[in-house]
């Protein structure tokens, strides 16, 4: 086993001191290539324990969007020993169900809807099959049996690269997650499977179809990213959803959901040989996938445009403009952070114009989202009922004009980079923020990057920010989106 400590260092400047934080970090990888990080702290008496897959929408595409997320849902169903009273007699049922769901799928393929006869009686036969299964099911047997052993923070959540399943555990308890997640790694059952199907679908219509301000990010997203899989919502498309079948998840599960597409991470008061140990024992003889994940080779052509894209909703009016950045680790995303920190929040130049001097907005914003393949730098304003977006937009650009032509003072430099360093490493004072920075990390190039991050911030230069931000923020190549609230046109008009 490595171990390597990690010094950082944070200068506060009101204090005059440095505060030093220590993260001791052991690693190892199992023959498998299920590879376990560890990040011991002695002075709390649980550990964060994560199980992170390098999959999400990004793996995803035409039928499959949203599978990583609905399978998020599923993997708290169970397995062949958690969540049922006798499996075996559940498989009839299943495998009924099945049968009735590809006969309602092949109608669809002929042109029949959701309302046609034929398939409004199969979804009922579905239910019905589905009401005899779970007299043998234990509904929610997982959660309850992480909360009887004092599990605390249990969750999951999917992104466009990265799937975890976490929960805190008091540090004599540990041995329960790697019983548990190991069994779902290599005996998960997808039950109720088309009912769940019906409760993405509904979270799809309350979240997006039911929510102007998300569909339009939705909206904006896919004309920023033209090509590659970022421009795949992470929940999915409806008809995609509404198409899932149990043997297609499967094919998913198999494909990603595998200890060399794996990592565990535990951050707290840990045993680090013990862990070793008891993980080799819960995970190691779980197999590799058949055929190792392909690496996705679609990649962003260089924009060609504006593109615009205008919104008419019931909604708080805004506008947003992103621009394409490299992926990281090339060193101008630490630059944009740093012209991020410059124009964005309550004490960056956006927010001062148009919200405190001009009072044009109730907020402005910038986000700089660097990740692999290419992320975006995006300026967002909300806009107060009245005010002009062509007017908001001129300010933008001129903020923007200003960073391009002079870099900034000494002062302004110095502000933006302590906090910068100062929100992230106080972020790493959480076990749980600790382990989803190792896992995000891991899943850009390396984990190791983490530690990194500040050094990169402090060795930009204020000079170097006119020159990024001419290089990307070009208005000829930039995605503007714009939300009308329609209510108010109409009252206008």
């Amino acid at each position: 086993m490595r171990k390597i400590t990690m010094i950082a260092f944070l200068t506060f400047v009101s204090l005059l001191k440095a505060e030093k934080i220590s993260l001791p970090v052991e690693s190892f990888t199992l023959s498998n290539g299920l590879k376990v990080v560890i990040v011991k702290n002695n002075d709390v008496a649980v550990v964060s324990c994560r199980l992170y897959y390098f999959v999400g929408s990004m793996y995803e595409g035409p039928g499959t969007s949203g599978l990583s997320h609905m399978y998020e849902h599923m993997m708290f169903k169970g397995t062949k020993i958690l969540g049922t009273k006798d499996y075996n007699k559940e498989l009839p049922y299943i495998r009924k169900m099945d049968l009735i769901a590809e006969n309602i799928q092949k109608l669809k393929d002929s042109g029949a809807s959701d309302d046609d006869a034929r398939i409004v009686k199969m979804k009922k036969e579905i239910y019905s099959l589905l009401t005899e299964q779970r007299k043998y099911i234990k509904k929610d047997e997982i959660w309850e049996t992480y909360q009887k052993n004092g599990g605390s923070k249990l969750n999951a959540w999917t992104s466009d690269y990265l799937t975890a399943y976490l929960v805190t555990l008091p540090k004599n308890k540990v041995e329960l997650f790697y019983w548990i997640e190991s069994d779902r790694m290599q005996n998960p059952v997808l039950r109720e499977f088309y009912s769940e199907r019906d409760v993405v679908a509904e979270e799809r219509r309350m979240r997006y179809e039911n929510q102007p301000v998300n569909s339009y990010y939705e909206n904006l997203l896919a004309r920023f990213y033209t090509v590659h899989p970022f421009r795949i919502p992470t929940i999915g498309y409806m008809s995609d959803i509404q198409s899932y079948t149990r043997p297609k998840m499967e094919e998913h599960v198999r494909r990603y959901y595998t200890p060399d597409n794996a990592m565990i991470v535990l951050s707290g008061n840990i045993d680090s040989k013990k862990a070793r140990q008891d993980i080799e024992r819960y995970f190691g003889n779980i197999p590799r996938a058949v055929k190792a994940k392909q690496s996705v080779v679609t990649r962003e052509p260089a924009a060609e445009g504006e593109t615009r894209y205008v919104m008419r909703a019931d909604s708080e009016p805004r506008i947003d403009i992103m621009f394409h950045i490299p992926p990281y680790p090339n060193d101008d995303v630490f630059v944009l952070d740093v012209i991020e920190g410059i124009l964005g929040g309550r004490t960056g130049r956006l927010y001062k114009r148009l919200v405190d001097s001009e009072k044009l907005c109730t907020d402005a914003d910038v986000s700089n989202s660097f990740r692999i393949h290419g992320g975006y730098f995006i300026i967002s304003a909300s806009l107060i009922a009245g005010s002009d977006p062509v007017t908001v937009e001129k300010i933008i650009y001129e903020e923007i004009d200003k960073i391009k032509k002079d870099p900034p003072s000494d002062e302004e430099m110095e502000r933006v980079k302590n906090s910068i360093r100062f929100s992230y490493l106080s972020g790493l004072k959480s076990l749980e923020r600790i382990s989803d920075q190792i896992a995000r990390f891991e899943a850009m190039g390396g984990w190791r990057g983490m530690f990194d991050y500040t050094d990169k911030i402090i060795s930009v230069k204020k000079e170097d920010l006119p020159a990024a931000a001419a290089r990307y923020m070009i208005r000829e190549k930039q995605t503007i989106g714009i939300l009308i609230n329609a209510k108010s046109q109409q009252e206008g008009n």
